[in-house]
């Protein structure tokens, strides 16, 4: 009989009285606040601001066990760290806010029915300047790091009970897919009470409930900890792929081990998907197809992670997918279970961080072993879960936000080497996450640290070294339309575009000040968008707004064009906003769409026509030389196809046509449209036009026309 423990428990922080006896059965706890488990110690009026650690206290009862049955406290999900007692005696700790937590109770049981569960929570907040130690990721650090402590035990407590032998681990893994056949690798950690024979049972059917395979096997196994792996074969599989692409076909696999008596003593269910996946130097491929990735990032959204309902989670992930993403990069944590199954059918692909953002100290290297294992463990089963990350930015961001100041070339040159300087989190702590998780998934591809420039070697050695740079053009350094020279200067930093975007703010009235809610980046605002320079509040609301959606459209645009020569794609910052005042989501807070939201999926269509941008202005007789390109990534080719390109200003025009066939899963130029500015002012707008059968692109820029001598002095005050 397993029990739940879900509901109101009793909390209380800490004193040296607590500390001796808070744990013990018979200590009187009616005067504390009472708390509710899962869930966060936030969300209680009496800690909405408490910083934690808090020691949780559950009376419970429960019947004696018979001498057939084992029984396992376990804890689901705790954040971040915590110390457990069951009637007063000390059970073990626990780290890793999203790994499950198990331990056998059943001596403790059988002493008496009635029994107290005492935990005490940690969830330390990070020194700011200091070496982290938890192992929280973006739940306290980075840029989608909600405000406020995430600290609790946030997922379902309760004992369980099994036979004689116990599963304590689990894994499977797709460790290859054709259209022939795939095979299924399935990996157990089981604990029995005494030696012995047992029968595993495997079970694999389709979505129609079909069995398509399966067995029994028989094993002796020793009293005590004992692993066993085989592998399952599947013939003639529907493999799965990512929405843009074709079907998402899931399978549910079961596992049952019966004892000598032939009972069921444990088992387990995964439901996954039959596909082969690579990341070769940031290159995705699916099944052996490339694939330029469009993706997009999301953090925890809310710092009450548990409060996150499953409807919500779908939504995010159909919302990105309807923007014309096919990946989402779950940024800096774990998240809750429902976003893998929603990825899994919905065929998103997903670029999965582990918990390590920005620098760690030496204590963190245990607990990150343990991590990666664990991870690969719960989301393992998962087809959407392309490729691993094991450490965002260990260094540090490579391009820090601007300052009050303009950094000198010297000044920014020691950011830069300290940056790409050998470190413990860079030059161990990463590669020795890597290696856990290659160890544990050798399916998947691994990329030991996000953020990092690239090396002249980082082609030759493959995805292990290869990084997604996060230059930030346009709200840390620059501007946003300088994205394409500092590419075609530096083809690799094209490779995988990461770290890009703005934040924009809620339309509300803001006041003459700069943002100030936690997170806001406010010298990037008074660099690219100084609130002193509008009229009003909500004028400077849009006007983030504005700037967020073009640059945001003018990058993807940039680096679409560059498909496969360098580009193999890209993932923006980011879905959803963590805080209600603004941040850098395609949604603000409350999942309402920003213009963004637009900009990006009209970028991201299937086909798109794209032009150079003209600059912010022009004057009368300067010459416009534009080069026009088609991107195709739809897996057929477009046979006919008609380009038309047109300008215009007041009652001038200027157009110009092409014809000719597009390759599939391409990118093409089309040709040059060139033209002498009219001698006329006003807004100058080019529209371009893609028709082909069954599809339609248009696209659309726009500059002014001044003046030559208002020109000239425009771009001396510049």
């Amino acid at each position: 009989m397993d029990v739940d423990l879900s509901g109101e428990w009793r909390a209380a922080k800490p004193t040296p009285e607590l500390d001796r006896a808070g744990a013990d059965i018979d200590f009187d706890d009616s005067s504390w606040d009472v708390v509710n488990v899962p869930g966060h110690w936030g969300q209680s009026t009496a800690f909405a601001f408490s910083t934690g650690p808090l020691l949780y206290r559950k009376p419970f009862s429960h019947p004696k066990p018979d001498g057939n049955s084992r029984h396992w406290l376990t804890l689901d999900g705790v954040i971040a760290d915590s110390d457990v007692w069951l009637d007063g005696n000390f059970l073990g700790s626990t780290t890793g806010y999203f790994l499950p937590h198990r331990f056998e109770v059943t001596e403790a049981l059988a002493a008496r029915t009635d029994h107290l569960l005492a935990v005490q929570v940690s969830c330390p907040e990070p020194e700011a300047g200091q070496p982290k130690h938890a192992l929280t990721g973006s739940l306290q650090a980075g840029p989608l790091a909600p405000t406020g402590s995430p600290g609790g035990i946030w997922r379902p407590v309760s004992v369980r009970q099994t036979g004689t032998v116990a599963i304590r681990h689990s894994r499977i893994l797709c460790t290859r897919a054709s259209t022939a056949s795939a095979d299924l690798h399935i990996r157990l950690v089981i604990d029995a009470a005494s030696a012995g024979d047992l029968r595993i049972d495997t079970s694999v059917t389709g979505n129609d409930g079909v069995a398509v395979a399966g067995g029994s096997d028989l094993h002796t196994v020793a009293a005590g900890e004992n692993r066993i792996e085989w592998t399952t074969r599947v013939m003639k599989p529907r493999l799965w792929w990512p929405h843009s692409v074709g079907e998402q076909p899931l399978y549910e696999v079961g596992v049952a081990i019966r004892g000598e008596d032939a009972e069921v003593s444990d088992r387990r269910h995964w439901r996954t998907g039959l596909r082969s996946i690579s990341v070769d130097n940031l290159q995705f491929k699916v099944n052996g197809q490339k694939l330029f990735a469009k993706g997009v990032s999301i953090g925890p959204q809310d710092r009450f992670l548990g409060s996150i309902d499953a409807a919500t989670i779908a939504q995010d992930v159909q919302a990105a997918a309807e923007a014309g993403l096919d990946l989402i990069r779950v940024h800096g944590h774990i998240g809750r279970p429902e976003l893998y199954s929603a990825a899994d059918e919905a065929g998103m692909l997903l670029w999965q961080d582990l918990p390590l953002v920005g620098v760690h100290s030496t204590r963190a290297r245990k607990a990150a072993r343990v991590v990666a294992r664990s991870a690969v463990d719960q989301l393992g089963s998962h087809p959407s879960v392309a490729v691993w990350c094991a450490h965002d930015e260990p260094n540090g961001p490579p391009i820090p936000p601007p300052g009050n100041r303009t950094a000198s070339r010297s000044e920014l040159a020691k950011r830069l080497a300290r940056h790409l300087a050998p470190s413990w989190n860079r030059s161990y702590l990463g590669p020795l996450v890597r290696r856990e998780l290659k160890t544990s998934d050798p399916t998947r591809s691994v990329i030991a640290r996000s953020g990092g420039l690239p090396r002249p070697t980082d082609a030759l050695v493959g995805s292990s070294a290869a990084s997604d740079p996060h230059l930030w053009v346009g709200w840390f350094t620059g501007t946003y339309t300088e994205l394409g020279e500092m590419i075609r200067r530096w083809p690799m930093l094209g490779r995988f575009l990461g770290g890009f975007g703005s934040q924009s703010v809620s339309l509300a009235d803001w006041p003459e000040d700069e943002p100030t809610w936690n997170g806001a980046q406010k010298s990037s605002f008074a660099r690219y968008l100084p609130r002193k320079a509008y009229g009003d509040g909500i004028s400077w609301a849009h006007a983030t707004r504005a700037y967020q959606a073009d640059l945001l459209r003018h990058q993807i645009e940039t680096v679409r064009r560059l498909k496969y020569s360098p580009s193999t794609g890209f993932c923006l910052m980011s879905l959803v906003d963590a805080a209600p005042e603004g941040g850098f989501g395609l949604f603000d807070s409350e999942r309402r769409p920003k213009p963004a939201l637009n900009a990006v999926a009209d970028a991201c269509r299937p086909v798109v026509v794209i032009a150079d941008s003209p600059p912010r202005l022009v004057s009368p007789g300067e010459r416009l030389d534009l080069t026009v390109h088609a991107v195709n990534d739809l897996r057929r080719e477009l046979g006919t196809v008609s380009v038309s390109a047109r300008a215009r200003c007041g009652a001038w025009e200027f157009a110009k046509t092409w014809e000719g066939p597009i390759e599939a899963d391409s990118v093409q130029f089309v040709g040059d449209f060139g033209f002498d500015v009219p001698a006329r002012t006003g807004t100058l707008i080019i529209d371009i036009d893609l028709q082909a059968e069954g599809v339609a692109a248009t696209n659309r820029y726009q500059t002014v026309v001044i003046p030559a001598a208002e020109a000239t002095t425009s771009s001396q005050v510049s």
